[in-house]
């Protein structure tokens, strides 16, 4: 099991940093020869090379939890397959938002209410410091991150949309068909994103 770590409260949706080393990856580039291929030419035109390693890090450990049919689907896919395998991307890398897409929308889906407000996550992080001394330690402010990081990434999916400042709606990611079969064979998470049955 992942250890928990607040690290995503400094993530972001990276989509564009993601579709630039997915096609390197591709090619059979190292790891080392893609970040010199990135800090040579700027890719990801970031001010300093302290800020591109910074990112590059973060956003190579999110691909690394693609396939390579995965890597295909994402550079040739839809806008919303795009916007799925993000989610993915983020979830397969950090234990505190994957336990909140199980315990809390997942949860909420199933049991006909359709629908979280801001006190499930607050009430979700407590719960957490009860079940973990790591999260417990966490500062108040890093808590506070947590909160409007985690619901970040499910807005920008669209598997959350704002109702109102206090409730988000739950809505199943559409994908293609193609994902959406690659996913009833190989990947039930994903296939999760997509049904929450």
């Amino acid at each position: 099991m992942m250890e928990y770590s607040a690290g995503f409260t400094s993530e972001g949706w990276f989509q564009n940093e993601i579709n630039i080393v997915l096609p390197l990856k591709i090619e059979g580039l190292t790891r080392h020869e893609i970040l010199v291929k990135i800090l040579e030419n700027n890719l990801f035109q970031l001010r300093s090379e302290a800020s591109i390693k910074k990112r590059f890090q973060v956003v190579y450990r999110r691909t690394e939890s693609f396939s390579l049919e995965l890597m295909n689907h994402f550079i040739s896919g839809s806008r919303l397959d795009q916007k799925a395998l993000l989610l993915y991307s983020f979830l397969k890398c950090y234990r505190l938002p994957y336990e909140f897409f199980h315990e809390v929308i997942l949860y909420n889906y199933r049991n006909n209410k359709p629908s979280i407000q801001n006190i499930d996550t607050d009430f979700f992080i407590e719960r957490k410091e009860g079940e973990s001394e790591k999260v417990a330690k966490w500062r108040p402010e890093t808590k506070k991150r947590l909160r409007s990081s985690i619901l970040l990434f499910f807005r920008e999916s669209g598997l959350l949309q704002e109702k109102d400042r206090e409730t988000y709606e739950v809505n199943p990611i559409h994908i293609s068909s193609t994902l959406k079969a690659y996913a009833l064979e190989k990947d039930p998470l994903l296939l999760l994103l997509s049904e929450l049955r």
